[in-house]
């Protein structure tokens, strides 16, 4: 895995599972590098979208129209379509 360190609640992580856990990024596509939809940054807690993106959660979770399916699990990410032309044309740091 990569080592990433986050909050159960959090990421979406409502119960201890046996053995060694695994962010979704790394249950999903292993030592591949994601690339966030909304920012340049290729580290943190990604999830993947309705589309089979990526984005990290914190992202979606500032951008006002974007939502989460399931707010346990905090997955997937949906609705990216109803964000403005405008807003996608910001720069994210």
């Amino acid at each position: 895995g990569c080592d990433l360190a986050v909050h159960q609640e959090c990421y979406g992580v409502p119960f201890i599972p046996e053995g060694q856990w695994l962010c979704r990024k790394c249950q999903l596509i292993g030592r591949g590098v994601p690339t966030c939809i909304f920012c340049p940054n290729t580290d943190g807690a990604f999830k993947q979208t309705t589309s089979s993106k990526w984005a990290h959660l914190l992202c979606a979770m500032w951008i006002p129209e974007v939502s989460l399916g399931n707010h346990t699990f905090m997955e997937p990410v949906m609705e990216v379509e109803k964000v403005p032309k405008t807003r996608w044309k910001l720069n994210c740091y």
